[in-house]
């Protein structure tokens, strides 16, 4: 399967072309008008969402924990981001037989913290973000399950669980970057079995 590809220019422009398409176009507003609205204090930069993905369609969501440098250069949070987290969810979707149509991946803390190296959002970061992905997840009318992808994520889940009207399908996924799973196999097998059981819930 060929992963990475936001890399080459030509697709990621490609792909910023395509950010007004029906599926997309909401998710593009809702980035635009939280970069427009934020708390200055807030740091960093917040990309887009992938035109590749479900969209307002998904019926997962994928809630890692911040962007990574590369979004910086390719605009997105993507399965084809050049990184190896990415590299690897796009591989564990594949395992678990979960299109990437049915799926959306963002993040618990969306902004970049830094366009250089990995930075751990702080525990008021992702409190400060939860009202954001409530709005987020009402903009997603076919959501069938969460999946927090990450123990950072998970932390930042309490506090947009905190806010939920109604209760939503939570499972809980190891993190994909090479860092975890390359020591640990193990957990590449619990993230495949955690994401086919999101696929069962789709179905």
């Amino acid at each position: 399967m060929q992963t990475r590809t936001l890399g080459d220019e030509a697709v990621k422009t490609a792909r910023l072309a395509r950010l007004q398409e029906p599926h997309i176009a909401p998710l593009t507003a809702f980035v635009e008008c939280i970069r427009k609205t934020a708390d200055p204090h807030l740091p960093g930069w917040m990309p887009y969402f992938d035109p590749e993905s479900g969209g307002t369609g998904a019926q997962v969501l994928l809630l890692l924990e911040s962007p990574g440098p590369q979004v910086s250069r390719t605009k997105f949070v993507s399965l084809d981001n050049p990184d190896g987290t990415a590299e690897n969810l796009s591989c564990l979707l594949k395992l678990a037989g979960l299109s990437r149509d049915r799926v959306l991946v963002w993040n618990s803390f969306p902004w970049q913290l830094s366009a250089e190296r990995v930075v751990v959002p702080s525990e008021n970061h992702l409190k400060e973000a939860a009202s954001d992905t409530l709005k987020l997840i009402s903009l997603l009318p076919g959501l069938k399950v969460v999946v927090l992808v990450g123990n950072r994520a998970a932390q930042g889940w309490t506090h947009v669980s905190a806010l939920l009207a109604q209760p939503i399908k939570v499972l809980t996924c190891p993190h994909p970057s090479p860092v975890n799973l390359m020591p640990r196999p193990e957990a590449a097998a619990l993230a495949v079995s955690v994401l086919g059981q999101a696929r069962q819930l789709c179905s």
